[in-house]
């Protein structure tokens, strides 16, 4: 269980290991897991950092996420656990926009795995980072403007070719305001 000041902290260092690792503003960060704590703050310090989260369908074959991994140009993906990794490091794809898998930093929610970080050590990274510059936070977040690109959606692709579709942060945050509106 996380407080509110936790799960803020958490996005926090998040957003701060992802930058230490190269990625910015505008880069997109994959996810790729089921509905866990992990991939709430994942996606939360991925909106932090400025980045696009685009949340993947873990159920689809490993050729095909890994096609869009590729698509998507994504710089790092955040996987569920080992065996995930591995399905998709091993999977048969034609290489695309990225180049070889191998230039994309590996996140592990849960357990280890050669060549990957864990949920952990990204957020020690941030830790350290925050420890070190002080003033981090608030120049990502002075980086970061209502109309910058936050969420890529994936469809399914049950009618069609799956499509993506980006959405800003003041979409984000204008669902959330009419929340209330409609849900009284």
């Amino acid at each position: 269980v996380y407080s509110w000041n936790q799960y803020k902290r958490a996005a926090e260092e998040i957003a701060a290991g992802l930058r230490g690792l190269g990625i910015g503003k505008g880069d997109v960060v994959a996810l790729n897991s089921e509905t866990r704590l992990e991939f709430y703050l994942a996606d939360l310090g991925i909106l932090t950092n400025g980045s696009i989260a685009a949340a993947m369908y873990p159920s689809y074959p490993a050729p095909d996420l890994v096609r869009t991994i590729q698509t998507t140009g994504a710089r790092a993906v955040f996987v569920e656990d080992p065996r995930t990794l591995e399905t998709l490091r091993g999977a048969p794809v034609q290489l695309g926009t990225m180049g070889t898998m191998g230039m994309v930093p590996w996140i592990l929610f849960t357990g280890e795995a050669e060549g990957a970080l864990t949920l952990e050590q990204l957020r020690a990274q941030g830790r350290e980072a925050l420890a070190r510059d002080p003033g981090l936070l608030a120049r990502i977040r002075a980086e970061v403007s209502p109309f910058d690109n936050a969420i890529l959606y994936l469809t399914s692709g049950a009618t069609g070719e799956p499509k993506m579709a980006l959405v800003t942060h003041q979409s984000v945050v204008s669902n959330i305001d009419m929340g209330p509106a409609v849900v009284p």
